[in-house]
């Protein structure tokens, strides 16, 4: 997501192209010249952590290595109380805050060079309730815990594969995955947050329908600190089936030729189903999963037409819900990659002339490189959704993501060029909308591409719960 040190079993995972789920320089941020060197006491809420402190460098760890920012004080937060001393602090000592959850984003939004990192690690209870079905989890909950945990009750919240995710990022982002086209985005299930912000005052979505909106697709470290969400939960399926295929040694014309089939093919996709496209060098693999009892009589055809032409078949597999899922949960160790956003499409016709020099430039990589494209649609992009929610891009259905993984420290500016030249190549061919949860800080006009027309109605949410700009990065909502 390699090297002799990355699991075995992750770096199979990863030569197969079933990666489902990010060194940039230090992010810099000045400290004021009064600020104090010395961490303020801790207390049953907050334990603050010094760059010499023996915990330090564990919860200063993300899951990209490529990052290496070292914030100046990290706040260990073990409750709502703990979050609001540790934005007190850093009001005070006018340092910038981090966010951090999971600890996931791929360009190291969750953390920072000499401020203040929140980590929220330890608020991790989840909590059901037979009655109303509905979850309440804390902010550093993550994903293969919470599959867990709901599967006891036979329900789930739509999500993705990667078990170390935190459910929190994953959700203010928007939420995607294997059930995304039956469910819905993950932020669809939300119904509630409760949130600090950053003058430390305690908000909760009930008494603010802005505040709940924006935290569906827009809320990724930009205006407060999330401490609890409440969601609505699904049943979980029954069965989790896969299905694989695998087509080697092609030509970049020929990967190009089997993307127009699958994107054909994808116009009749169920909405139990879920599939990925993914190109690793000169190999592609095909995934597609289902979660209806049997294949549908349009499923079958669609898995007939993919067996054409590839020189491998995975046999089919027929799992339980959780099993089947826990076989895509990659790993948790941290590692070197490169990943962003290869852009929203609407059809192959978005990315036909631009495919086989990407595929080119893909083979010839000299470290693992992959272009991913992934199903949306279904319930994603069901009409009267687009209003509820600042995730503004339910109209196109596949999502590219562009990755790369390396094995050391000094391959980073090589892993960092690839993905600039084929991240260049899909904006001159006019691929400007982008996954907020797949961010790339080389990226022009972010703003837009990343939130469309909502982008200056999280401004005024900025100004409102913000207004120091406190909780920052490189590319969180402007005031």
């Amino acid at each position: 997501m390699p090297d002799s040190t990355i699991n075995p079993q992750r770096r199979q995972f990863l030569l197969d192209a079933l990666v489902l789920a990010a060194s940039i320089p230090a992010f810099y941020y000045p400290v004021a010249a009064n600020a104090d060197n010395t961490a303020p006491p801790s207390s049953n809420n907050v334990r603050f952590l010094q760059r010499n402190d023996a915990n330090y460098l564990k919860h200063r760890q993300i899951f990209n290595k490529r990052i290496t920012a070292m914030p100046k004080i990290i706040a260990v937060c073990a409750n709502e109380k703990g979050v609001q001393e540790a934005v007190a602090y850093a009001r005070q000592a006018e340092l910038p805050i981090a966010v951090k959850s999971g600890g996931h984003s791929f360009e190291g939004f969750s953390t920072n060079d000499g401020g203040l990192m929140i980590d929220l690690s330890g608020m991790n209870k989840p909590q059901y309730n037979a009655t109303t079905k509905r979850l309440i989890i804390q902010p550093g909950a993550k994903l293969g815990g919470v599959y867990e945990y709901l599967n006891q009750y036979k329900r789930l919240i739509p999500a993705g594969s990667c078990a170390g995710v935190g459910v929190a990022g994953l959700t203010l982002g928007g939420g995607y995955g294997f059930f995304g086209r039956q469910f819905g985005l993950t932020c669809d299930s939300l119904q509630r947050v409760r949130m600090v912000d950053g003058t430390g005052k305690v908000h909760d979505s009930k008494d603010n329908a802005e505040l709940l909106w924006a935290c569906k697709g827009g809320g990724n470290g930009n205006f407060g600190i999330i401490t609890e969400l409440e969601f609505n939960t699904h049943p979980t399926p029954t069965y989790f089936s896969s299905h694989r295929y695998k087509y080697r040694n092609l030509t970049p014309e020929a990967a190009t030729q089997l993307a127009e089939r699958w994107f054909e093919l994808m116009k009749n996709l169920p909405n139990t189903a879920y599939s990925s496209w993914v190109l690793n060098g000169k190999h592609l693999t095909v995934l597609l999963t289902d979660t209806a009892p049997t294949p549908s009589a349009t499923l079958k055809i669609i898995l007939a037409k993919l067996k054409t032409g590839a020189t491998e078949v995975m046999t089919p597999r027929k799992d339980s819900f959780l099993a089947g899922i826990q076989r895509y949960k990659g790993g948790v160790d941290p590692m070197y990659f490169k990943n962003v956003s290869a852009g929203y499409y609407h059809s192959f016709s978005d990315i036909k002339t631009l495919l086989p020099a990407i595929a080119k430039k893909i083979a010839a990589a000299k470290m693992t490189t992959l272009l991913q494209i992934n199903t949306l649609g279904g319930e994603i992009n069901k009409a009267g959704m687009a209003n509820t929610a600042a995730y503004p891009h339910r109209a196109f259905g596949f999502l590219g993501e562009l990755q790369t993984y390396y094995d050391k420290a000094t391959q980073t500016k090589e892993a960092e060029s690839i993905v600039r030249e084929i991240q260049g190549m899909l904006t001159a061919g006019g691929i400007k909308a982008h996954y907020r949860n797949y961010p790339d800080v080389e990226i022009k006009a972010w703003e837009t591409a990343y939130y469309g027309d909502n982008y200056p109605r999280l401004q005024a949410l900025k100004r409102q719960f913000d207004p120091d700009n406190r909780i920052r990065h490189p590319q969180s909502v402007r005031l």
